[in-house]
C-alpha cells in the first residue's frame, strides 16, 4: 500500500542545519509541518499523546476511508529518511486539564509548553480539536449518549490498548447520529460497517444544506441510513440509559410537531473545539485574525500554530495546508534571524520585496 508521502517537497532531506524544531501534535497539518522542516534539514521532534501519530485520521476517522496503514507507513518515512523523532504517549501541558480531552489517558509522559520553548529554536503547535460540542439538552448525560468523538475514539483506539478505551456495543443496535457534517458521516459510516440494526441521521436542515454534502447524504442512505431533516433534538429519553431520542420536526406548511425516535445509542456529532496550550498567553485570537507581523506566530516569538487548532474542525487537505504554511514561515524567519534580517519579513510568510 502506498505510503502518505509528508516529504513530498524532497525525496531526500537537505543538509542538516543547526536548527532544532518541536512540533505538538501528529496529525495531518503536525506531520505536513514536520515534512516539510525535516526536508529543509531541521532537526525535527514530533510530541503526540497518542499511541500512534496521524491524530484523527488514525483515530476518528473510520480505516476504510483513510487506511491506518498508508498514515503509518508514511509515519516511517518521516522517521528513518527524513530523521524525524516522535515522543508518542506524550502530553505536552495546555490550559485544559489533563484527561479533560478524547486519548489524554494514553499519556505517560508529561511536558511543559515551557521546555520546549527553551530547549528548542522553535516550535509549532499543531494540537487538532480534541473536545467534542454538546448539545446540553435533558438527558445527555445518559448512558447510551456518546459525543463524536466518544463514539469513534474507542472504536479505532482498541487496537492499541483495550484496557483504556471501552468499544460501544453497535451491533445490532438502533442509532441515532445528530448532525450532518463530516464526524456524523464518520459515525454514520462505522455504525453501517459494525453492523447496527438501524440508522437515523437527525439534521436541523435540509440534506442539501448538510456541512457534508448531499453525496455524502446520499451515499449513506444509499446504504441504508434514515435522513431525517428540518428536525431538532430537545431532548433524550431514558431511566437507567437512553431510550430514545425528542424532537422538534418543522413541516413544510410552517406547523411544528414531536417526533420520538427510539434508540439504543445516540451520537450527538455536532463538531468538536481546539483546546491549544495557553490560548490567551499566545494570543491565538490575534492570529486568527492575521494581525501579526509573522505569519502563524503567536505571541511568543518562536512559537508557531496550525491547523484545527487554529482554525477550528476542517477538512484534512487544509489541516495539511495549515501546517505546510506555518513551517514555511516558520523557516523564513529562522532563515532571516540568522542573518539578523527579521524586519525583511511580512505576514503573508515571505520576504518583503525590494522597493522599486
Amino acid at each position: 500500500m502506498e505510503a502518505m508521502d509528508f516529504g513530498f517537497l524532497r525525496k531526500e532531506p537537505l543538509p542538516p542545519k543547526d536548527h532544532k524544531v518541536a512540533v505538538i501534535g501528529a496529525g495531518p497539518s503536525g506531520l505536513a509541518a514536520a515534512g516539510y522542516l525535516a526536508s529543509q534539514g531541521y532537526q525535527v521532534d514530533v510530541y503526540d499523546k497518542l499511541p500512534q501519530a496521524g491524530g484523527l485520521m488514525t483515530f476518528g476517522i473510520p480505516s476504510h476511508r483513510i487506511p491506518a496503514d498508508r498514515i503509518q507507513a508514511g509515519v516511517r518515512q518521516l522517521s528513518h529518511r527524513y530523521g524525524v523523532n516522535f515522543h508518542l504517549k506524550t502530553k505536552i501541558c495546555c490550559s485544559a486539564p489533563l484527561h479533560e480531552e478524547e486519548g489524554d489517558h494514553f499519556s505517560c509522559d508529561i511536558h511543559g509548553l515551557g521546555e520546549l520553548v527553551e530547549d528548542f529554536d522553535a516550535v509549532i503547535i499543531c494540537t487538532g480539536s480534541w473536545r467534542s460540542r454538546k448539545l446540553c439538552i435533558e438527558g445527555e448525560d445518559l448512558p447510551g449518549v456518546f459525543s463524536g468523538l466518544e463514539f469513534l475514539f474507542p472504536i479505532r483506539a482498541a487496537r492499541y490498548d483495550t484496557s483504556l478505551v471501552k468499544v460501544p456495543q453497535i451491533k445490532g443496535r438502533d442509532i441515532v447520529v445528530i448532525g450532518a457534517g463530516h464526524s456524523a458521516v464518520d459515525v454514520a459510516s462505522s455504525s453501517i460497517h459494525l453492523g447496527a440494526a438501524s440508522l437515523a441521521m437527525v439534521y436541523r436542515r435540509t440534506a442539501k444544506e448538510a456541512p457534508c454534502g448531499q453525496y455524502e447524504i446520499d451515499q449513506l442512505v444509499e446504504s441504508g441510513m434514515q435522513f431525517m431533516g428540518n428536525m431538532t433534538p430537545v431532548r433524550f429519553t431514558g431511566k437507567d440509559a437512553v431510550d430514545g431520542v425528542e424532537c422538534t420536526r418543522k413541516n413544510a406548511d410552517g406547523s411544528t410537531e414531536t417526533v420520538h425516535l427510539p434508540c439504543q445509542i445516540a451520537v450527538t456529532a455536532i463538531g468538536e473545539i481546539p483546546t491549544p496550550p495557553f490560548a490567551k498567553e499566545l494570543g491565538l485570537e490575534k492570529v486568527r485574525k492575521g494581525e501579526v507581523k509573522w505569519l502563524n506566530m503567536t505571541a511568543i516569538e518562536n512559537v508557531f500554530v496550525a491547523g484545527d487548532v487554529l482554525t477550528g474542525p476542517s477538512k484534512i487537505g487544509k489541516a495539511i495546508y495549515s501546517g505546510l504554511m506555518a513551517a514555511r514561515s516558520l523557516a523564513n524567519w529562522m532563515d532571516l534571524k540568522v542573518l539578523h534580517r527579521e524586519d525583511e519579513f511580512t505576514a503573508d510568510g515571505g520576504p518583503m520585496m525590494p522597493p522599486r
